[in-house]
């Protein structure tokens, strides 16, 4: 079995740790499959497959990170429900009172074909336990009909429970260890770090989703030092608005100081009028926007720069937004993965340089890569 009781255990460990979106439960899955011994070349997020997109899929070696579009059969079909809906718990929205949520029937037809695939819930207690004892039972009896394995954890606790197809159910011990280290980016993105060169070449390898790049990002400072709770993807802050619209503009990383507690969700305890946004301010220390994608490999350079021009003012309207709310001096950085064979012209990624007007610029291309601004 792909995961086995040794990497649920740690996967619900760091679950304990935080609280914010489903993105980092997908993140932290990630890092701990391939910590087992896998390659990031075999593990793939947000995986479209027969028009249904799969949070985690994994696969054997021969799939070499050239996801998109593979007809290599996978090893491994992973669903994940938990995290935070606003002020909400994604169980609570997601699971029905019969315990049957629609994301499995994305596993069925994978499942009756012989792959392990697994639905993996995490109740986040910060927002208010939304599966009971019983319902869990009813989660894992929906699963079973439909030939999939369950592990279901509620923060807090000690034990999570354990129903893979093949064995009986039971309660297992959950690894609870918590890790934090200074963020230092000047050592994290540099050669001399053999987390970032190893990172770099497993990069140039894959052609999916943006969630790979940005799941092998997590890794990198995870194997870097920072533990669960200085990690979080795609976060709301209520302050931070599209130009001209009420959306949220979210990071699609954002890192905190070794002090911060994980508290990445909106709303202190789900409660509307107790904004998180002070909070997690106080102990931010740098936003990532992150390019580099099948998709992006498909445009031209017009385009491409569009897309990197976009994401650089983005940073830069997120800066000027927090500087409103006293966070003076917030570093950005832009992560770009450039998986075409021929890289930007050296005056595109000048351009680059000067629009990003002293923010980090990380650049990656099969010529090498190019730092800017550490």
């Amino acid at each position: 079995m792909i995961l086995n009781k040794k990497i649920l255990a740690a996967i619900f460990g760091d679950a304990n740790e935080f609280c914010g979106r489903e993105d980092v439960l997908h993140a932290l899955i990630y890092y701990h499959i391939v910590q087992s011994g896998l390659s990031s070349t075999q593990v793939a997020r947000e995986l479209s497959i027969a028009n249904k997109k799969i949070d985690l899929v994994v696969f054997d070696g021969s799939i070499n990170g050239q996801f998109y579009g593979t007809n290599i059969k996978p090893k491994c079909f992973i669903e994940v429900k938990g995290g935070a809906y606003g002020n909400r718990n994604a169980l609570a929205d997601e699971i029905s009172f019969d315990g049957y949520c629609t994301d499995m029937d994305k596993l069925k037809q994978e499942a009756e074909d012989g792959t392990e695939a697994w639905f993996i819930c995490v109740d986040m207690l910060e927002l208010g336990r939304a599966l009971s004892t019983n319902l869990v039972q009813k989660v894992q009896n929906q699963c079973r009909i439909r030939n999939i394995s369950f592990a279901y954890y509620c923060q807090g606790e000690n034990y999570y429970y354990y129903a893979p197809l093949t064995n009986t159910q039971s309660n297992e011990q959950v690894s609870l260890i918590s890790r934090k280290s200074h963020l230092d980016m000047r050592k994290i993105f540099n050669l001399n770090n053999s987390h970032f060169s190893k990172m770099v070449s497993t990069l140039l390898k894959i052609n999916g989703h943006e969630a790979n790049t940005t799941a092998a990002l997590y890794e990198l400072f995870r194997k870097s030092g920072l533990g669960t709770k200085q990690i979080s993807l795609e976060t709301y802050f209520s302050f931070a608005k599209k130009p001209g619209s009420t959306m949220h503009d979210r990071p699609d990383l954002v890192l905190f100081d070794e002090h911060f507690d994980g508290l990445f969700n909106l709303y202190k305890n789900g409660n509307r009028n107790m904004s998180n946004d002070a909070h997690k301010l106080k102990s931010i220390k740098s936003i990532i926007e992150v390019k580099g994608s099948n998709v992006m490999n498909s445009l031209g350079l017009k385009a491409r720069m569009h897309k990197y021009v976009s994401d650089i003012e983005k940073l830069h309207n997120w800066q000027s937004m927090a500087k409103s709310k006293g966070c003076d001096n917030l570093p950005a950085c832009f992560f770009c993965l450039d998986g075409h064979s021929t890289p930007l012209p050296r005056s595109s990624f000048q351009q680059l340089i000067d629009l990003s007007a002293g923010n980090q610029l990380v650049y990656i291309s099969h010529n090498g890569v190019e730092l800017a601004g550490f």
